[in-house]
């Protein structure tokens, strides 16, 4: 007859109870919750990243661009992933042959009760290709 519930106290199954699996399965619930959160927010910051490289490789492509036209492809660019950048989070600096972008960005990992926030940066760097002819992959 003890057979039929999930534990039988005579079964040498020492530990095993409905309260202590209970609490495993909260606890594996919270895990899973927060895991979820903090990988999609991660996912957002690859994400803003391949879109501000994406925009390097329009800013160092064919002919020169101004630093605003630059700023604003970024912006659109993260706008597209629902990432907000403001212009003053977005430093570009130039060498004679290369174009280096640092972009900064606030998020925040909402948790109902407790909201996590994050500061996330990306500096990237391209070789310009402004006036040297279209790009020949050999």
């Amino acid at each position: 007859m003890g057979r039929l519930f999930f534990f039988d106290r005579n079964s040498g199954h020492k530990g095993t109870t409905p309260i202590g699996c209970l609490v495993f399965l909260i606890l594996a619930g919270v895990f899973l919750y927060v895991g979820f959160k903090v990988g999609k927010t991660y996912w957002n910051y690859f994400e803003v990243k391949y879109k501000i490289q994406e925009a390097l490789n329009w800013a160092v492509a064919g002919s020169e661009k101004h630093e605003a036209q630059i700023k604003e492809k970024i912006i659109v660019k993260a706008t597209e992933v629902g990432v907000e950048i403001k212009p003053r989070n977005i430093q570009i600096r130039q060498t004679t042959d290369s174009l280096i972008i640092s972009v900064s960005w606030d998020s925040q990992i909402d948790l109902h009760y407790y909201i996590y926030p994050l500061k996330f940066e990306v500096t990237l760097t391209e070789i310009k290709r402004w006036h040297k002819g279209p790009l020949v992959v050999k």
